[in-house]
């Protein structure tokens, strides 16, 4: 299995997925961040993080779409 997917604007690591939904036509990814945001003074603040989602639609990329395709048909 590929440890990266190779798209027209974007290389991805297959390693930082967390989900995939599927539709009819397009496909949601959303990748895990690995940076964390926030502030603590004093004993309290916050911290945020939170997971890009990356869209691939069959009408505006169909090589992108193809390539998601035949990568989750492999596994």
């Amino acid at each position: 299995m590929s440890k990266f997917i190779k798209l027209t604007s974007m290389i991805l690591n297959t390693r930082h997925i967390n989900r995939i939904i599927v539709e009819s036509n397009r496909y949601y990814i959303y990748i895990n961040n690995i940076n964390i945001d926030g502030f603590m003074l004093f004993g309290s603040g916050f911290i945020d993080s939170y997971n890009q989602k990356i869209t691939i639609c069959q009408t505006n990329k169909p090589e992108d779409h193809k390539t998601i395709t035949d990568w989750i048909n492999k596994l």
